[in-house]
């Protein structure tokens, strides 16, 4: 179970291991968020109830069932992969902390997906880095209108991913948890190598895969970020201010001319 986190690569991760998934068949059983997929619902879900778990804790159960009567017995290794498992993350709906209904959900996965037991990989990267780039997620996608130091200050308090792998190494013992650091990823064409050594393939059987361009799901430049927050405070409904969000990230360099106007 590659359980997060968001802004740690998973979007690279699951174009990648969607393009080579027919090379890896023969060895893993692969389930990423593919649009229509359990594994897309599942994500969703687990945000869900990581916000209002008295809400949609009959739904994840349900779905958790699903998951576990939908998996092969044959010998390969199941990867499920979806960075919503961890929860909501800072940003949305007044999240401070990190992840603080991971512990439920994981919890729940143990009791439903029984008789398996599942490994779970978490993606860290360097705390500052990460909220920055988690502040700017949360203004593009989840209407987030603080300014970056509001969010720096009510995150300041946030715990640590030591304190964070080590709730979960006690849960579940330290053989069924693995955290594994973005920064350690040497191969940005093939995101996940760390994971995937971890499912049993070598570096070898890695670099005979297809690689992926780019990267994926990147922050907005300064002044799209700007205009998204101030956009954020007026309170647009849902569909309208979704329109607007697409036409900001598709059209960033106008913001950009806009931003070196000003500094000129």
């Amino acid at each position: 179970m590659h359980i997060g986190a968001q802004k740690t690569g998973s979007t690279s991760l699951h174009h990648f291991l969607s393009r080579n998934q027919d090379a890896l068949a023969a060895r893993l059983d692969i389930r990423v968020p593919v649009k229509g997929s359990i594994t897309r619902e599942l994500g969703r879900t687990c945000a869900h109830y990581s916000l209002k778990p008295e809400t949609h804790e009959d739904d994840l159960k349900d779905l958790i069932c699903t998951v576990r009567d939908d998996l092969t017995s044959d010998d390969r290794v199941c990867i499920i992969s979806h960075e919503n498992i961890c929860g909501a993350m800072m940003g949305r709906a007044g999240v401070t902390d990190l992840y603080p209904a991971l512990p439920k959900i994981i919890a729940l996965f143990e009791q439903n997906l029984a008789p398996y037991s599942p490994e779970y990989v978490f993606y860290t990267r360097e705390m500052q880095s990460w909220k920055s780039s988690v502040y700017n997620q949360a203004v593009k996608s989840d209407s987030y209108a603080g300014t970056r130091d509001e969010f720096l200050e009510q995150t300041r308090a946030s715990k640590r991913w030591i304190e964070l792998q080590h709730d979960l190494e006690a849960r579940l013992g330290k053989d069924r948890v693995r955290f594994f650091a973005l920064e350690d990823e040497q191969t940005p064409d093939r995101p996940g190598r760390q994971l995937l050594r971890f499912a049993g393939l070598t570096d070898a059987d890695i670099d005979t895969l297809q690689p992926v361009a780019g990267r994926s799901n990147q922050s907005l430049n300064d002044g799209s970020l700007e205009f998204m927050r101030q956009l954020n405070a007026l309170g647009l409904a849902r569909p309208a201010r979704r329109q607007v969000a697409e036409l900001v990230k598709n059209n960033q360099t106008l913001f950009a001319a806009e931003e070196t106007a000003r500094k000129l």
